[in-house]
């Protein structure tokens, strides 16, 4: 069966793609077993250059025919094998996407970007095993005169602290 026939909803190709654009493909993409992934009624195998693959859904095949990426679901009923999707999407929401009224795609976008980029900078995490790299006025010993002052993130919803002069 051509890659162009599998039964994945044109949407989630489309979300995959625009995931990995700039050449960062990932070797690995978690999913859920869902209906909307184009569920085999048992693993299918294919013969292909190199040996025999197996797929358990239409998604796993187009993401390694097409994309060179390697589909691993999560077990069925099992939301807790991601926790840290999980949790990092609901912390998203509640930190920054409900405080908004969105335009439009490109506004979603920018309040994602920002709060990444602020959760990865700005914020103690147990991802990152404790406290960010501090910033380069932190590494030096605070002045005797200086003074904490907040930076507003998202239009102020969160707040950046900093020392300065």
């Amino acid at each position: 069966m051509p890659s162009d026939t599998l039964l994945v909803h044109a949407w989630v190709k489309q979300q995959i793609r625009e995931a990995t654009a700039w050449d960062q493909i990932p070797r690995f993409l978690l999913h859920d077993n869902d209906g909307v992934c184009g569920q085999f009624g048992r693993p299918v195998h294919v013969e292909r250059a190199g040996g025999k693959r197996s797929y358990r859904c239409h998604l796993e095949r187009w993401l390694d025919e097409v994309m060179g990426i390697e589909g691993l679901p999560i077990p069925f009923g099992a939301p807790n094998a991601s926790p840290h999707v999980e949790r990092f999407m609901r912390t998203l929401r509640e930190e920054a996407l409900n405080h908004f009224l969105f335009l439009g795609e490109g506004h979603v976008r920018r309040v994602v970007r920002e709060y990444v980029r602020y959760d990865n900078g700005a914020r103690p995490s147990q991802a990152i095993h404790g406290i960010p790299e501090p910033y380069p006025e932190l590494k030096q010993p605070p002045p005797s005169s200086g003074r904490l002052v907040a930076l507003p993130v998202l239009g102020g919803v969160l707040h950046d602290y900093r020392l300065v002069a």
